[in-house]
């Protein structure tokens, strides 16, 4: 086990990663982002009394969606 990790790796190699593979990862990010913020909508409107989807509402507001603004606006710019 004191395998040295540079034996395992060339010197010049690098991991290459193409435009469309970074497109269909931002796509499916962002969808699963919000299928899990509007099931946390739809609990927040169906159980408004329940604290602990209040909270995770609240977590999901306060964190998750400007995230996925962020993710958005990286990968699909405005182009005029």
């Amino acid at each position: 086990m004191n395998e040295n990790i540079e034996s395992f790796f060339n010197e010049n190699s690098e991991v290459k990663i193409s435009e469309n593979d970074r497109l269909e990862f931002a796509k499916q990010s962002l969808f699963f982002l919000w299928l899990t913020c509007a099931g946390v909508v739809a609990c927040y409107i169906m159980l408004p009394d329940n604290e602990a989807v209040k909270a995770v509402f609240e977590l999901v507001k306060i964190g998750a969606l400007p995230l996925i603004t962020l993710v958005f606006t990286f990968y699909f710019p405005n182009k005029n």
